[in-house]
């Protein structure tokens, strides 16, 4: 099986956004994002990917660039909207995504990569340690966004 990672294009954004909204029971505005993809696909510090197999969408991820302004003034990268979907799980394909996105973090001279799992979702805690994530101390404040589990920390 032959996992390609490439760029998000506007093609591919209905399949792409579908996986995320289907793992979270979710309805994205899709006019509003189609509104707002060429600021985001043209500026550098957003990379949205894709991962495909056989021309297929099967895994999505938002990776942010972040420059920092403080002590070194390394840049630091964010992670965000990861999911595969639920069906091509366990097949590698998170694990080949995240090879990227630390490639292009290295690429990127970025000084470490952060992200964040809900704490009830043990299946997606238990691969980011696998991937030598560590688990760090961390605060999460939703503004006018509720959240699945994360409702009842809010």
């Amino acid at each position: 099986m032959d996992i390609l990672i490439e760029k998000l294009e506007k093609k591919d954004l209905k399949e792409a956004i579908s996986i995320y909204d289907n793992n979270y029971n979710l309805k994205t505005d899709y006019e509003k994002l189609l509104n707002t993809y060429d600021n985001i696909y043209n500026n550098p510090a957003y990379h949205n990917i894709v991962a495909k197999i056989n021309g297929k969408v099967v895994g999505l991820a938002s990776i942010i660039i972040n420059y920092d302004i403080v002590e070194e003034l390394k840049p630091f990268l964010t992670i965000w909207n990861f999911g595969v979907k639920k069906e091509y799980r366990r097949q590698k394909i998170g694990t080949k995504m995240f090879e990227y996105i630390y490639d292009f973090a290295k690429k990127n001279n970025c000084d470490f990569i952060s992200l964040i799992a809900e704490t009830e979702n043990e299946a997606a805690q238990l691969f980011y340690d696998s991937l030598g994530y560590m688990r760090e101390v961390g605060y999460v404040k939703l503004v006018n966004k509720k959240l699945g589990n994360i409702n009842k920390y809010c």
